[in-house]
């Protein structure tokens, strides 16, 4: 039972990274990449970044990772929160199985930059006092320290656009560069010297063609833990910009 139960936490230490949000930025810069994506899909990824740029908004978050440890499969479920401000925000992220309750929190206020870690009592999670951490500190343990459209730097990462049905459009990123920021905190939840080793890094938005209304993203990779562990992440996040701006 105990490489199981030591698997499970490893498992629920990469589902924290199904959270970390893009650097709020005022313009989103262009998207380049070698191949040539459909421009209509690549209009609509622009319009939806630069709307969360511009307003509040929060999501929801309900997803899994898979693996299979020594031939045996394992599923973590994991859900989450945030809320976005022009000043900051806020994300949480919980996980509550039968091998695993953890969770984790993140805000950035006033220039603070804090991360607290919670504990399950009373079926519940309760947040203890948050470490705060210079923005440099944060962005090496954990990413890009913000809030944005998706975790992954966009610039220069798409490498295949289309629509795949009706406001539906897919993204395949170069996992290089897409991975940039994000897989820092891989690294530090896993405590090891090596990054994981990314196969594909795709989403798809689904919109009403400026704002996203929903995002799943699909993660496939190996992390060098039991002698190699292959992991598959698949996560939506449904937003919501308020009752008069919903989608």
């Amino acid at each position: 039972m105990f490489p199981i139960i030591s698997i499970a936490i490893l498992l629920f230490s990469l589902a924290v990274m199904s959270f970390v949000p893009v650097f709020r930025s005022a313009v989103p810069a262009a998207l380049e990449s070698g191949s040539a994506p459909d421009a209509e899909a690549m209009r609509v990824l622009g319009c939806c970044r630069a709307y969360c740029a511009a307003n509040d908004f929060d999501t929801k978050l309900a997803g899994t990772v898979r693996a299979r440890v020594f031939g045996i499969p394992y599923v973590q479920n994991v859900s989450g929160v945030r809320s976005v401000r022009a000043d900051g925000y806020v994300e949480t992220l919980e996980s509550a199985s039968a091998l695993v309750k953890a969770a984790v929190k993140k805000q950035v206020s006033d220039g603070k930059y804090l991360v607290s870690t919670g504990e399950y009592k009373n079926k519940k999670f309760v947040f203890g006092k948050p470490k705060e951490l210079t923005r440099a500190d944060f962005t090496s343990a954990y990413g890009l320290p913000a809030t944005g459209l998706v975790k992954f730097v966009l610039d220069g990462a798409v490498v295949s656009a289309e629509q795949t049905d009706k406001n539906e459009y897919r993204y395949v990123l170069d996992v290089a560069r897409a991975t940039e920021y994000s897989r820092n905190e891989y690294k530090t939840l896993l405590g090891g010297k090596s990054y994981p080793q990314y196969d594909s890094v795709e989403f798809t938005i689904v919109t009403d063609g400026e704002r996203a209304a929903k995002i799943t993203v699909r993660e496939k990779f190996r992390i060098n833990k039991c002698g190699g562990t292959s992991c598959t992440a698949v996560y939506s996040e449904v937003f919501d910009y308020g009752t008069q701006n919903a989608v």
